[in-house]
């Protein structure tokens, strides 16, 4: 266990994922809870949050491997991985 324990439930899955031996599912569940939070937070239309939910994930899962040398938090990395899908990829 490193010195200073995940503050983030998903950080361990996320890391996990990010070294190529983890469970997409384990991220899945755990994101998509803030995921949606987020989408809400930030005025998604109502009819467009649940592909921006699955969009972001999947980003999320395909460039995980980056997060590690950003030396970010992990919810600071999800979060932004999100909002650049959100604003980006389903402007309103």
């Amino acid at each position: 266990m490193p010195a200073t324990a995940p503050h983030f439930p998903c950080e361990e899955a996320l890391r996990e994922l990010a070294d190529g031996r983890g469970d997409v599912r384990r991220c899945v569940q755990t994101l998509t809870p803030l995921l949606f939070a987020l989408a809400d937070h930030l005025k998604l239309p109502e009819h467009a949050r649940e592909q921006a939910v699955g969009d972001a994930l999947k980003d999320i899962c395909e460039h995980c491997a980056q997060w590690p040398r950003t030396r970010l938090p992990a919810q600071v990395w999800v979060l932004a991985m999100a909002r650049r899908r959100f604003r980006h990829g389903h402007a309103a």
